[in-house]
């Protein structure tokens, strides 16, 4: 069984990993823009996933985010309209989703919000993953949560 992590938003990515552990896919999400409003381009998701799984069982794992306090009402919007995109694709796919909080997943492996330590534990766990720069903190954590689902229903230790 494959395992989907998905870190959604604009600079959001997302990682497929096999049941070792093993990251086979890892993406920035594919996004369309158009004036100031921004979405994930659904089509080009599903092509990708549809290229990584070859017809292999697999469930994903989105990181479950709302609006923030302060957070414009445009942003807002747009991040809403991103997180969509993610979850009307994956049903598309008729893939099983399981949404988690950051606060969940980052407690169970000993993270904080601090970007560079999730940089860092999946720099460790997952070496053969070009996480080489500080942007790619959205790829780190889509690393992460999937390696969490996974670590999580095998019963493993993070």
């Amino acid at each position: 069984m494959l395992t989907l992590g998905i870190d959604p938003g604009l600079h959001g990515a997302l990682a497929l990993v096999d049941g070792d552990g093993m990251a086979e896919l890892v993406a920035d999400l594919p996004a369309i823009r158009d004036n100031r409003l921004a979405w994930i381009d659904g089509g080009e998701l599903q092509s990708m996933l549809l290229g990584a799984l070859h017809g292999r069982p697999c469930r994903a794992v989105v990181e479950r985010v709302s609006a923030m306090p302060r957070q414009g009402i445009a942003s807002a919007f747009t991040f809403g309209a991103g997180l969509g995109s993610i979850l009307a694709t994956l049903q598309t796919l008729h893939l099983p989703i399981d949404l988690v909080t950051a606060a969940e997943w980052k407690r169970a492996l000993g993270l904080s919000s601090d970007k560079r330590a999730s940089l860092d534990k999946a720099r460790l766990l997952f070496p053969g993953v070009d996480l080489s720069l500080a942007k790619h903190a959205d790829r780190a954590e889509a690393c992460l949560i999937a390696h969490f689902a996974l670590t999580r229903r095998t019963g493993g230790s993070p």
